[in-house]
């Protein structure tokens, strides 16, 4: 498994990645309209293109197939940290949030936190971010659930 920074030619990979774990593995904790929210259908190449030019994310990679990627905000967010659904729980997670950490330390950066998912808080939890609260966020008029959770180095 290689980790490395997005290419090129690689947001629809990912965005599909996206797309397809949360609708297979967060249907057990939201609703259909839930993770339609979360991960709509319609593909807009050019926000997810732009997105990934300003946040530059991690992906893992075995060969050219993608098991994962995370995003590393400036001030410590992440807001997208996804793994594949048919590979969690193999430790690509784990090495993903590995090297994210590694790389918030050579930024000056020893808070990390994010708005997880109520399916991914176990994962949080074991990297070691810590509950702090759950929130409803409204998006797109559909109210959804997610813990805010923070890591300290």
């Amino acid at each position: 498994m290689e980790i490395r920074k997005i290419r090129s030619g690689e947001t629809s990979s990912i965005w599909r990645l996206l797309h397809d774990t949360v609708h297979r593995i967060n249907q057990a904790d939201y609703s259909k309209s839930e993770l339609a929210v979360w991960a709509p259908d319609e593909y807009d190449e050019p926000s997810w293109v732009s997105r990934f030019i300003r946040t530059r994310p991690l992906v893992a990679m075995d060969g050219k197939f993608l098991l994962g990627f995370a995003e590393l905000s400036d001030d410590g967010r992440i807001d997208l940290f996804y793994v594949h659904h048919a590979r969690q729980g193999e430790g690509i997670g784990r090495a993903l949030m590995q090297r994210l950490k590694a790389e918030a330390a050579s930024r000056g950066l020893y808070r990390l936190y994010c708005e997880a998912s109520i399916t991914a808080q176990p994962f949080f939890e074991a990297m070691g971010f810590v509950y702090l609260e759950q929130r409803q966020l409204k998006r797109r008029g559909e109210q959804v659930s997610v813990i805010l959770m923070e890591y300290k180095a």
